[in-house]
């Protein structure tokens, strides 16, 4: 089967998907769809996504916290297809929402400071929601204080949950606990996209940019020492008692070409990358759907990593995707 016999199977098993659209993970499956789209000459595949976003957009954006995990990348991404004006201010919307969230000590800002638990919480995977995010909504709209919003943002979480000249990302950081979670392997593909996809749009004068490009060329390095002979990694970074999981390969996979494409990363990890993609596809069925990818993972104990169960899940399809399409375009 060739790689584009592969993307159009993968891409109706992602669509079978129950998108609620402010679940965690679910943003890269509709970024996924999105790039495939035109690989595959296939309509259908934007008229999804532009009905899921109608349809979400109708009931209201930010009308609560849930939706700072809300897909504001993607719907950007068909506003500039449909030119629906209705989007963009959605769009501006989530921004205004995500401004409003308090800040913690480094500058990160707390999504769900309604919550008892949470409210002092932040979460490695919201790297790769708000900076790509808020970095193209300022391309969008011309305004340069979502340059510098994204900035402070990603800046403000990788200060926060970055080992310091190690290079690889807790799960979660608390006001009153520090740094908490593990040197878990998804977290690190979140970091690894957020900052990547980020430093495509951010201008390279911003001031922001240098110390963000040093973050990612310390995790990339970081990533490489840890990756399994096989292509793969241990879904505890750190520890290889616990079980080797596909997603952070899928998001190495789709993600470092490009960077390296863009000068963001050395070309020397392009085989990282390729052993990562071998890896991965090595693990897809013939429905396109990619194995070995854990179930949702809360910031907890040790043991809380090591035995999330596997499943056919959008966080794994939505990078086996973006792989795919990225290599056939």
């Amino acid at each position: 089967m060739n790689d584009r016999d592969l993307l159009r199977r993968a891409a109706v098993t992602t669509m079978r998907w129950n998108f609620r659209l402010w679940g965690f993970g679910e943003a890269i499956a509709l970024r996924g769809l999105l790039a495939s789209a035109p690989v595959l000459n296939d309509e259908t595949l934007n008229g999804f996504v532009y009905g899921l976003m109608r349809g979400w957009v109708g009931r209201g954006v930010a009308r609560s916290n849930e939706d700072h995990v809300a897909p504001g990348r993607e719907l950007l991404a068909v506003w500039e297809r449909e030119r629906d004006p209705v989007l963009l201010d959605a769009a501006r919307s989530l921004a205004a929402l995500n401004a409003s969230f308090p800040k913690g000590a480094t500058g990160a800002r707390c999504h769900r400071p309604d919550t008892p638990g949470w409210r002092h919480q932040i979460w490695v995977d919201c790297m790769d929601i708000d900076g790509p995010f808020l970095v193209r909504l300022a391309a969008a709209t011309g305004e340069d204080r979502y340059f510098d919003q994204a900035a402070e943002e990603l800046l403000g979480y990788a200060r926060a949950l970055q080992d310091e000249g190690g290079g690889l990302f807790r799960h979660g950081h608390e006001k009153y606990a520090g740094r908490n979670g593990a040197h878990w392997a998804r977290g690190n593909g979140w970091a690894l996209m957020g900052l990547a996809d980020s430093l495509e749009i951010l201008p390279p004068e911003h001031p922001a940019a240098a110390e963000l490009r040093q973050r990612l060329a310390s995790l990339v390095a970081a990533l490489a020492a840890r990756q399994d002979e096989g292509g793969l990694w241990h879904t505890v970074l750190t520890d290889d008692a616990t079980y080797l999981e596909t997603t952070l390969a899928a998001m190495v996979a789709c993600t470092l070409p490009v960077a390296i494409g863009h000068g963001l990363v050395d070309p020397r990890f392009a085989a990282m990358a390729g052993a990562a993609r071998a890896a991965m596809l090595a693990h897809v069925d013939a429905d396109g759907a990619l194995a070995l990818v854990s179930d949702a993972t809360p910031v907890g104990e040790h043991r809380g990593y090591a035995t999330r169960p596997f499943g056919i899940f959008p966080w794994g399809q939505g990078p086996l995707l973006l792989t795919l399409a990225r290599s056939d375009a």
